[in-house]
């Protein structure tokens, strides 16, 4: 008999509505342990003590930007985990480039609370355990 354990979901948005707005739709509607930072220097600090299922990381921030967050993620902290990248920004190229930098998948902003809580649990569905190589969304 396996014991499954609560999937932890880290929310790094400067927009404290919307922070909290994603962290009760996900409690709520998928039962995960939420997680905030308001920026990703906040974000990094979190990483220090907490190993989350999944990264849903803002592109526009102040202090340390999504992409600068991206960038020190998979290249210096090498970590594999998910990320779901949200941007209010909707030109092809900034898709690319935040894919490029390790998004796993991306939303654009404004979005729909449920529709973030169902890519959350698809993307948790396809990464499987902690630690194992997600493929990419495209």
């Amino acid at each position: 008999m396996t014991v499954e354990t609560t999937k932890k979901v880290l929310v790094i948005d400067d927009d404290d509505d919307l922070r909290n707005l994603l962290g009760m739709f996900l409690n709520m509607m998928a039962g995960y342990e939420v997680y905030q930072a308001c920026h990703g220097e906040d974000g990094k600090e979190q990483l220090q003590t907490l190993t989350p299922d999944l990264i849903i990381l803002d592109m526009m921030m102040p202090v340390l930007d999504g992409m600068g967050f991206l960038r020190w993620l998979r290249q210096e902290a090498k970590l594999d985990i998910p990320v779901l990248a949200l941007t209010g920004r909707s030109k092809d190229d900034t898709k690319t480039t935040v894919l490029e930098l390790g998004a796993t998948g991306i939303e654009f902003k404004p979005c729909d609370p449920e529709k973030i809580v169902e890519r959350a649990q698809t993307m948790l569905t396809l990464s499987g355990v902690q630690g194992e190589p997600c493929t990419k969304a495209r």
